[in-house]
């Protein structure tokens, strides 16, 4: 791969795992009402469903692109009923840690909610699809790409989780308007999945 495409690779990836997103947003509200080291259980499966997801992305490509056109309204629809549903539980949540009896997502449950995240499904088989088929079909090097993928998707992530960490008393002091800035800014993701 020459320069140009590394360099176009890294500038859509990183702008892709930094830009707001139902994970990015998941993270920095867990952190924000529980405190990193209670989050560190859904930052961990936001991750590992994260590579999970990039590597069946790298494994089915050909396929997934074949279907994709047929797929992709279903995928869209899925994807912006998960960000809304994310949307609800951000806007009703509390932000008095006194008032919160629930606890963060469990790994397990961030870790198969990556599966209805079309931002990341479309961000693997585009960088793919885009950076990596038309250059090699080398099964290591699209293995090779998918695990990059995820760690640049989860360094997006540690980012926003961090500056939740960071503004904690902040956004606990004002976390009701957070909360719904937060849940408007997902309702906003969902509505840009159509137009």
């Amino acid at each position: 791969m020459t320069p140009t495409i590394i360099s176009g690779f890294l500038t859509y990836t990183l702008i892709t795992a930094l830009t707001p997103g139902p994970n990015n947003i998941l993270a920095l509200s867990s952190v924000t009402q529980y405190g990193f080291r209670n989050s560190l259980r859904t930052l961990a499966g936001m991750s590992a469903g994260f590579l999970a997801l990039m590597l069946v992305c790298g494994v089915f490509t050909y396929s997934l692109i074949s279907i994709l056109p047929s797929a992709t309204r279903w995928l869209v629809w899925a994807g912006a009923a998960y960000i809304l549903w994310l949307a609800w539980c951000i806007a009703n949540s509390s932000s008095d840690s006194s008032e919160n009896a629930t606890q963060p997502l469990s790994f397990w449950v961030s870790f198969w909610l990556q599966f209805a995240n079309v931002k990341i499904i479309l961000y693997g088989i585009t960088a793919l699809s885009a950076f990596v088929l038309p250059y090699t079909q080398n099964v290591l090097w699209v293995t090779a790409v998918s695990i990059l993928l995820a760690i640049i998707g989860c360094l997006g992530n540690l980012v926003w989780a961090l500056a939740g960490h960071m503004f904690q008393s902040l956004f606990r002091k004002h976390g009701r308007l957070v909360n719904r800035i937060l849940a408007l800014l997902l309702v906003y993701c969902a509505v840009r999945m159509f137009f």
